[in-house]
């Protein structure tokens, strides 16, 4: 049961790994790693993200699907 005022914590194991492969979490898009510098990422890369039904892109945190 989720309490009131609390954020709804990720499931993602990104957020609990002291060094993240990515910069960005693909469920939630908050940064998971400072430590790796934000990329500028393309339509091409993000249609491909879109097909495998990621919600945010990992390397600059573009929301590329809205929740239902």
């Amino acid at each position: 049961m989720e309490r009131v005022g609390q954020p709804k914590l990720c499931e993602n194991m990104n957020h609990r790994r002291a060094n993240a492969p990515v910069v960005h979490c693909s469920q939630c898009g908050e940064v998971v790693n400072e430590d790796i510098r934000a990329q500028e990422c393309g339509e091409i890369q993000h249609a491909a993200a879109r097909r495998r039904q990621i919600a945010f892109c990992v390397h600059c945190g573009t929301q590329l699907i809205t929740p239902r």
